[in-house]
């Protein structure tokens, strides 16, 4: 096993880790400018959402030793009211939070640990209002480039590394977060403390045949109640996430065949005061496939699909799931290569589907056009 698939597999466990294996020899920066509108029939608060994202990243590495990650963004969110009677259409701007982390090469190319913060720079405090976008962004059915527009920050760290099993690895990762207390509402002065949350990864990765490659990840995760003001608040609890793909060489290009499954195993459903329910008891199912083939020497071009299924729980007294929710997005990804330094990727796409209210399906549809800059000296 190659030390590059060692520091691949170690990479795609430590999730929240872009970036932290491997030797650097120069600044890398990204960018991207996303925009996407989705929307929705009678049903809903909202007939429509769009969102305008800029986000922005750079890594300077330290030497062989270390590297240290910094990343932030810019956001606008509009909503139209589908209820001008009771709420006013809605618009939120604002820088999103400042990710900060330091990763230390501890055995190069098979064991890291880091070291991250987030300062609290996004949109934290919001009128009742607009706590409207808020739940509108957090569709997991849509996955919107920025679901969370600001937090009062947070700290933590843990590890990412790799075992080598022959042609095959191993990876295996742990993180800690604690997060701290913010004013959420602008109408009181109460402050939101979110649960502290723990996660554990594996993962296996390895050639099937000379064209073929299998990835297989599963995440568990448990995050500790929040609290608000005084009061102790249901939280999510318990996650279970699993991830499989097959990458399989077809013609002049790469078949990729995915899918994820994330289980919610807390079924609490409640109003908060916050005005917004809690997550019920859930699972979201997703799979999808993409080809990618060159054109010429600089050009590479990758049309996708992905399908997703949400169930959810209707309250603390069921445990059953029903079908909360289906969508499908489809789009094409052209990537230019300029330079052995410097890459553009043009995104774009379309997604329908429907949310369930009830027993009433709300049928939706929208795009996403997006622009993604690399330098990777």
């Amino acid at each position: 096993m190659t030390a590059r698939r060692l520091t691949a597999l170690a990479a795609m466990i430590a999730a929240l880790a872009p970036g932290a294996l491997g030797a650097q020899t120069g600044i890398r920066a990204r960018t991207a400018v996303f925009f996407e509108s989705y929307t929705f029939n009678d049903g809903l608060a909202f007939s429509k959402v769009q969102e305008f994202t800029v986000p922005v990243g750079v890594t300077v590495p330290l030497g062989r030793i270390a590297d240290f990650t910094l990343s932030s963004g810019w956001v606008n969110v509009r909503l139209t009211s589908a209820l001008p009677n009771q709420l006013d259409d809605q618009s939120i701007s604002g820088l999103l939070d400042t990710e900060t982390r330091l990763a230390v090469n501890v055995i190069p190319g098979r064991l890291v640990m880091f070291a991250n913060g987030t300062l609290p720079t996004g949109v934290q405090r919001v009128e009742q209002e607009e706590l409207a976008v808020l739940g509108a962004l957090s569709s997991d059915l849509i996955g919107f480039a920025a679901a969370n527009l600001g937090t009062g920050g947070n700290v933590g760290g843990g590890f990412a590394g790799a075992i080598p099993l022959g042609r095959w690895a191993l990876g295996v990762g742990a993180t800690y977060r604690n997060w701290l207390p913010y004013e959420a509402l602008a109408s009181t002065t109460d402050k939101l403390r979110p649960g502290a949350d723990f996660r554990l990864r594996g993962g296996l990765e390895g050639p099937l045949g000379r064209r073929t490659y299998v990835r297989v990840a599963g995440i568990w995760t448990h995050r500790q109640k929040d609290h608000f003001g005084g009061d102790v608040m249901n939280g999510v609890g318990n996650r279970i996430i699993g991830y499989a793909s097959l990458n399989q060489g077809l013609g002049a290009g790469t078949l990729t065949l995915y899918g994820f499954d994330v289980f919610r195993g807390t079924p609490f459903r409640e109003e908060t005061a916050l005005g917004a329910p809690i997550l019920p008891r859930g699972n979201l199912i997703a799979t999808g496939a993409r080809y990618e083939f060159r054109l010429g020497r600089s050009v590479t071009v990758g049309p996708r699909v992905e399908f997703r299924l949400s169930a959810q729980a209707r309250d603390i007294t069921q445990s059953k799931l029903l079908l909360s929710g289906e969508s499908l997005r489809f789009g094409t990804d052209i990537r230019f290569t300029a330079s052995r330094s410097f890459a553009v990727v043009l995104q774009g796409g379309g997604m329908s589907g429907f949310v369930k209210r009830a027993d009433t399906k709300v049928g939706f549809r929208g795009f996403r056009l997006a622009l993604h800059g690399e330098l990777t000296p």
